[in-house]
């Protein structure tokens, strides 16, 4: 394989990233990788790598509180993923880009701007009304829209689960059931239209070692952070999503 120890180097970076704070393995690999790959290989093989990781990383961080999570949350998932393949827009896609980066920045100026007392306090439980009533079912459709138009649909969830002020442990769980739950769609997707292929599977299978340490290497740097300092973490990688979003060209 050509390029096998750039592609490497990007894969193991990503899976630094995600294990760090728990999300951007795809939007931060999948940019490079498709400089290597091409599109056509790349994106399904980001599929496979984002299904593994969070997986893995739901057993790692053994949260069964995330199990609360209502049925119809994941329902409107997929709703909005269905509504996003189809194109259901307004606008151009740069223009939705500009809009979710808006979105960040603004989130981003107010979480500095926000009484410090709000910040010292982290939830240690999952009330499923989060998760049912109908600002949860609005951002599972809006991230499942964005999934399924830009390939992006964390960015509303980590806002969301912020604003819930969940415990490191908890939000981390919760973000890697959701993704992993999206993976999965996307996966059975690219499957049944037959994108993953004999060749990119084996891609998937050689690589993977590279994406497992480096995912492995950010969990053991996550586990000790405090919640705080992981939040910090979190609200970068968000404005760095951001900033991605603004420079993607696929």
């Amino acid at each position: 394989m050509e390029n096998f120890y750039l592609i490497a180097l990007v894969l193991f970076f990503s899976g630094l990233i995600h294990g760090l704070v728990g999300f951007a393995f795809a939007l931060t690999a999948l940019p490079l990788l498709a400089l290597f790959t091409g599109v056509k290989q790349a994106v399904p093989l980001m599929a496979l790598y984002s299904l593994t990781i969070n997986v893995i990383l739901l057993v790692v961080l053994k949260e069964r509180k995330i199990f609360k999570i209502p049925l119809r949350f994941f329902l409107f998932l997929i709703l909005g993923v269905i509504l996003g393949i189809r194109g259901f827009t307004l606008a151009s896609e740069f223009a939705l880009r500009v809009i979710l980066f808006i979105a960040i920045l603004c989130f981003l100026l107010w979480e500095i701007i926000r009484p410090q007392n709000h910040s010292a306090f982290y939830r240690n439980e999952i009330d499923s009304k989060f998760f049912s009533n109908i600002w949860g079912l609005l951002v599972a459709l809006l991230a499942g829209l964005l999934g399924g138009l830009l390939n992006t649909p964390g960015p509303p969830l980590i806002m969301y689960l912020s604003l819930l002020r969940f415990n490191k442990d908890l939000f981390k769980a919760t973000l890697q059931l959701i993704l992993a739950f999206i993976a999965l769609n996307a996966v059975i997707n690219h499957l049944l239209v037959g994108n993953i292929t004999f060749s990119i599977f084996m891609t998937y299978v050689y690589l993977l070692p590279f994406v497992l340490t480096g995912m492995f290497i950010g969990q053991k740097m996550y586990s000790k952070l405090s919640n705080r300092v992981y939040y910090y973490f979190v609200n970068i990688m968000l404005f760095v999503t951001g900033i991605l979003l603004l420079l993607k060209k696929h």
